[in-house]
């Protein structure tokens, strides 16, 4: 388990926040919401493969502009000793180290990074979507940089958790990446006329990008190969050991929908032949298989996979396919859907780490979700059962520990008073459930039973778990306990909880978290009077669906929700998701959708709510909240509608995200009446 603990630190700094050069040490306070302005995270640590050196991605919010950064920071020796791998701090993301040390490939939206645009017709993505960036390259011994190629033979580059991704050959020759091919779809008269035509792209975060393909260049020529070139999306592009193939992922049937957050298509891998382009289909499970690594002997590739296209983030199973000899076999330890679970076998979270492989090729680590907690366990790789064996993985971690920045010393609690989480469990329906309970820090004198927010999570088939959350512990910093519930439906519980609500959204799930509530009460920790809820995306459901059927709310705040399974269907970018859980399309199951859309409840709501929603939300439309808000007027219930421009589901921009805290604190507050 001490393993576990040290990975568990590298994969928690990852996402930490740490406080941003603060001058003077200072007596301790509340977190305010302009704290928001003091955090910096690291992500993307990479080691040198044969140093004690680490470059990592360094990311923070300009006090000045209020616009987030993106630096590339270089360590060496100890932690002590890092700085900016560039001058000025240029933007720099997701770096990548040469097998032989000697090039650093990262990201960036510098000036390069638009050639491709200007060239052509077709706009940049716009601002709710991912920024266009370009790979270069940075010489170790020289500290020059240069851009890939500055003949741009691409377009833009993806670098979402999915498709994209750059990385070395193993002889450090090659790199390999994803990009469209920087072309506008439009045809001469469509451009001339300003018209957009509905295209297949893969929705949120993806909007302004064309097809996914697969390039390799070489470092010294500069030669660029395009390895694909259909209007197929492929992505998370791996070489094997002998450098002379890839493998990829890939949909190629015509049931494609966005794969942001949204992992439920018929994805197989693929074997592409550097040398003649050739390729040759792995898996034809009729669910995803994704997320491919090789061993270190070539001989077989280790993936995740799903037997069914269900719902929008599902049950992995750990899977190998084994490519010794002429016939392919596919092999699974551990059936996570078939209910013969072998004892002490776990499913797997996505993605499978890129380096999970231990150097014998028998033992391989995975990340899985087990309720409120992530843990990481080598396994092996014949029964899919944890062991207690060191790794190549956990060293590999020790060191990144060692070099990367000390969460004790940096972390803004350190200036801020921290809330204490507490596990909280218990019954409904005979299904035991678990959840956090965050309260307010000890030194605010705070006595129970305390006001509380009811913070449920998105998905439904997401989770609450331990780790840093600024919102949790701003709440808590301002006298509110926080209670974040994991109902039926939620991940990390097996199949049968994950799929525990469908059909039921609304029903079951909802009681899961009254009935949490109503234990807290009962031990005295919640006062019954003083209950505020907010929510996000499902969590934004929930929250509409609650004031519908219940008043126990003082207040509500409902962000990007879904508040009609109409509307969800016909504008969302994963139609699938409303199919899956409601059992059919809108006119084979119009009751359904009917009963399990909170507007429908509207006429019952009598808590003052407020509806956030971002502008360009591709995953919960904007029209829901708009017709939410107008229902909610039609009724005469207090309410209010802010809407963010230039925001997709997930709202970013610093600016907006202090807006929304602001927001949330002042509605609670203002009905907060003793």
């Amino acid at each position: 388990m001490h393993h576990l603990r040290r990975l568990a630190f590298v994969i928690t700094l990852s996402t930490i926040a740490i406080s941003a050069n603060i001058a003077h040490a200072q007596a301790k306070k509340p977190l305010a919401v302009e704290d928001l302005y003091l955090m910096e995270s690291v992500k993307s640590p990479t080691l040198f493969p044969k140093e004690e050196k680490l470059v990592y991605e360094r990311v923070w919010i300009d006090a000045k502009t209020k616009q987030e950064r993106h630096a590339l920071w270089l360590v060496t020796g100890k932690r002590e000793n890092r700085k900016p791998l560039e001058a000025d701090e240029p933007d720099g993301r997701s770096p990548v180290v040469s097998p032989d040390g000697q090039w650093i490939a990262f990201l960036s939206t510098r000036t390069q990074a638009g050639a491709a645009f200007t060239k052509d017709t077709r706009p940049a993505p716009p601002p709710y979507s991912d920024a266009m960036v370009d790979v270069f390259l940075y010489h170790v011994k020289t500290e020059k940089v240069r851009p890939l190629n500055s003949g741009r033979a691409y377009g833009g580059v993806f670098h979402d958790g999915f498709y994209g991704r750059v990385a070395f050959s193993p002889d450090g020759t090659k790199l390999a990446f994803v990009a469209d091919d920087g072309k506008d779809p439009r045809t001469k008269e469509e451009i001339e006329n300003d018209i957009e035509i509905v295209r297949p792209d893969q929705g949120e975060g993806y909007t302004g990008y064309g097809v996914a393909q697969v390039w390799i260049v070489e470092i010294e020529s500069k030669k660029i190969t395009r390895l694909t070139n259909d209007d197929i999306w492929y992505g998370d592009p791996q070489w094997s050991p002998d450098g002379k193939s890839l493998v990829v992922v890939a949909n190629k049937t015509k049931d494609r929908e966005s794969v942001r957050f949204s992992i439920n298509k018929n994805f197989d891998l693929y074997m592409i032949d550097v040398a003649t382009k050739k390729q040759t289909q792995l898996t034809t499970n009729p669910g995803p298989d994704v997320s491919p690594r090789w061993s270190p002997d070539g001989k077989q590739i280790a993936y995740l996979s799903s037997p069914r296209k269900g719902p929008h983030r599902d049950v992995f199973n750990l899977a190998f396919v084994m490519l010794d000899g002429k016939e392919r076999k596919i092999r699974i330890p551990s059936d996570h859907h078939i209910g013969k679970v072998k004892i002490g076998a776990v499913s797997p979270g996505f993605p499978l780490p890129q380096d999970c492989w231990n150097s014998g090729s028998v033992l391989l680590v995975v990340q899985f979700e087990r309720g409120i907690n992530t843990e990481w366990h080598a396994v092996n790789i014949y029964t899919g059962a944890p062991t207690g064996e060191n790794t190549k993985l956990f060293v590999t971690h020790d060191r990144q520990r060692r070099l990367l920045p000390d969460p004790d010393k940096y972390v803004l609690a350190e200036e801020r008073f921290a809330a204490d989480g507490q596990d909280v469990a218990w019954k409904n329906d005979d299904i035991s459930l678990e959840g956090i309970f965050t309260i307010p820090p000890t030194a605010l004198g705070v006595k129970p039973p305390y006001k509380l927010i009811v913070y449920p999570h998105g998905g439904p088939h997401s989770r609450s778990a331990w780790g840093p959350d600024f919102t949790v512990q701003l709440f808590a910093a301002q006298g509110y306990a926080v209670f974040q519930p994991n109902f039926r439906g939620s991940s990390g519980y097996g199949k049968k909880f994950l799929d525990a609500d469908r059909l039921d959204l609304g029903g079951g799930d909802m009681r899961d978290i009254l009935t949490g509530i109503d234990k807290l009460v009962k031990d005295g920790k919640v006062d019954p009077k003083r209950q505020f809820v907010y929510g996000t995306s499902y969590g934004g459901f929930m929250t509409t669906w609650l004031v519908g059927q219940t008043h126990q709310f003082r207040a509500a705040v409902a962000q990007n929700a879904v508040t009609d399974m109409n509307m969800m269907y016909g504008l969302s970018d994963i139609q699938s998701w409303t199919t899956w859980e409601l059992g059919g399309l809108p006119w084979e199951q119009p009751e359904r959708y009917k009963k399990h859309s909170p507007i429908t409840y509207a006429n019952k709501v009598k808590t003052p709510t407020l509806i956030l929603h971002a502008r360009d939300d591709r995953r919960c439309p904007l029209p829901m909240g708009k017709a939410y808000h107008q229902a909610l007027l039609a009724n005469d219930v207090p309410t209010q509608m802010v809407i963010y421009p230039n925001e997709g589901h997930g709202i970013r921009q610093p600016r907006h995200r202090e807006d929304v805290y602001r927001r949330v604190l002042a509605w609670f507050a203002k009905y907060d009446v003793k």
